[in-house]
């Protein structure tokens, strides 16, 4: 294990806290905020940039540049954990959130972009604190990493890093090397976040409004400034512009390079596209067609339906209606959304489509070998044959072992069992609105503290997908290897 160079990639990610604290601390100076509130941003940005510097002086000179992929993970892992628990301090010590727990959940469900918020008046809430929610739904969404990719100096080791932060079952340059690539996905997602905020002023909603807006949804968050989310502003032509950007946003971001190269005839033959798309307008179909008939929900229109399934599949969870008083044919549905989730290389959770086209796949290739034995069959994904389908299985298996025992913790202090049921499903696929208790009109402010401690970790689990966190915690990671 190379403990230096893990120490000081992490020095340079509390280097780059501190800037992005800076942020809210000046919007808390243009809204002439009270002291309390500017001063823990300012206070916390001074600490992590202090401490970036005591690490940098007693590492010294000399460090040993090999990285290899247990590194990439133990750094990736470790970054998340410091950057939800000092990005928490400035809600704890604005006394916003009088709890540690309770802004370390707020946090972390604000970076892994999950959403789940357990603040229960948001329309109180300073003007900063609600800006620092969104904005760490804009650090996170891309990946933190991925940026500092971006703005570090070119090294070999950068491509372990990318590997073990970018969600999804594969990564890929989309240059020739990983520093353009970082800057080239982090343009596209900056540029396409400036398009969404620009074309949300012609909604005159506001500046501040559509600033957050467009940071929540292209992060695929949903961290909101209203208590109703997007329904308070009651404007379809808001309504239009976040259901795109949701489904834009949920899309793998080498497809949306291609496309920009003009290369248009290959992103639309995606085979991963062809499937996001279609689960997207099957699903509207389905649900739209089962509320039609249903006397209570006729008043439902399709741009809601619509809305609503590309809020769940994108996994960004604004709140617009609440889907726990649809039919139980549509919260089936629903459930199959939040699964699935977005595209591979996209800022969206869940298990993600090219995972489910896998498993379709293998098991019709599997039927099919039942039928006839002899029968040579390979598994194909974008007219690749999958080499290594273990690795995709092994993590489909890790990924309901994990499920099946973060329920199992919660149990032992929530005792229903589609609660807990609700609150994993939507914090291990960084969803955040589950159902009932749980829903788009809830939040998370009356689960117990134990609890709300187990479901950040499972945020966190969701978003890095598991393996860098495992790794981190495994005594081989750490153990020094004895010369004879």
């Amino acid at each position: 294990m190379n403990y230096k160079i893990i120490y000081s990639v992490t020095a340079k990610m509390l280097k780059l806290l501190a800037i992005f604290l800076l942020f809210p601390f000046i919007c808390s100076l243009i809204y002439k905020e009270n002291f309390k509130i500017y001063a823990s941003f300012l206070i916390t940005s001074i600490v992590c940039f202090l401490l970036s510097i005591l690490i940098k002086k007693l590492l010294g000179t000399k460090i040993e540049t090999n990285l290899y992929t247990k590194e990439g993970f133990v750094i990736v892992a470790l970054t998340w954990i410091i950057y939800s628990l000092i990005g928490a301090l400035p809600l704890y010590f604005s006394g916003v959130i009088p709890s540690f727990i309770d802004a370390f959940f707020e946090t972390v469900s604000g970076f892994t972009t999950t959403g789940a918020s357990i603040i229960t008046n948001l329309e109180v809430i300073p003007k900063s604190i609600l800006f620092w929610r969104s904005f760490s739904h804009f650090i996170g969404g891309m990946g933190v990493i991925v940026f500092a990719v971006a703005i570090l100096p070119r090294s070999p080791y950068n491509i372990h890093i990318m590997k073990a932060e970018v969600p999804g079952p594969s990564f890929g340059k989309v240059l020739s090397s990983m520093k353009k690539t970082a800057i080239t996905l982090y343009s596209l997602y900056v540029g396409l976040t400036f398009s969404m905020f620009i074309l949300l002023l012609f909604s005159k909603i506001g500046f501040f409004e559509s600033l957050n807006i467009a940071f929540s949804t292209a992060g695929t968050g949903g961290f909101a400034t209203k208590n109703s989310g997007i329904a308070f502003y009651n404007n379809d032509y808001v309504t239009i512009i976040v259901t795109i950007f949701m489904i834009i946003f949920s899309l793998n971001m080498n497809l949306i390079y291609i496309v920009l190269i003009k290369k248009v005839y290959k992103a639309i033959n995606s085979e991963e596209l062809k499937w996001f798309l279609s689960i997207i307008a099957i699903a509207t179909i389905l649900i739209a067609t089962n509320i039609y008939y249903t006397v209570e929900l006729a008043n439902e229109r399709i741009i809601d339906v619509l809305f609503t399934v590309s809020s769940i599949i994108s996994t960004t969870g604004f709140t617009y209606i609440n889907f726990s008083n649809w039919t139980k044919f549509a919260q089936i549905i629903i459930l199959f959304l939040m699964i699935c989730g977005g595209c591979a290389g996209s800022t969206s959770g869940g298990l993600k489509i090219t995972r489910i086209i896998f498993i379709v796949k293998n098991t019709n290739n599997y039927i099919k070998k039942c039928l006839a034995p002899n029968k040579i069959s390979t598994l194909k994904i974008e007219n690749k044959v999958v080499e290594n389908q273990t690795r995709i299985l092994s993590y489909i298996l890790l990924y309901m072992l994990v499920f099946s025992f973060i329920s199992i913790i919660l149990a032992i202090q929530i005792n229903d069992f589609e609660e807990i049921f609700s609150l994993v499903l939507s914090t291990l696929n960084n969803i955040g609105p589950g159902f009932n208790k749980y829903g788009p009109m809830d939040n998370y402010a009356n689960i117990p503290y134990f609890s709300k401690f187990i479901l950040s970790i499972s945020m966190l689990l969701g978003r890095l997908e598991i393996v860098p966190f495992i790794v981190l915690l495994s005594a081989n990671t750490w153990r020094r290897k004895v010369c004879k």
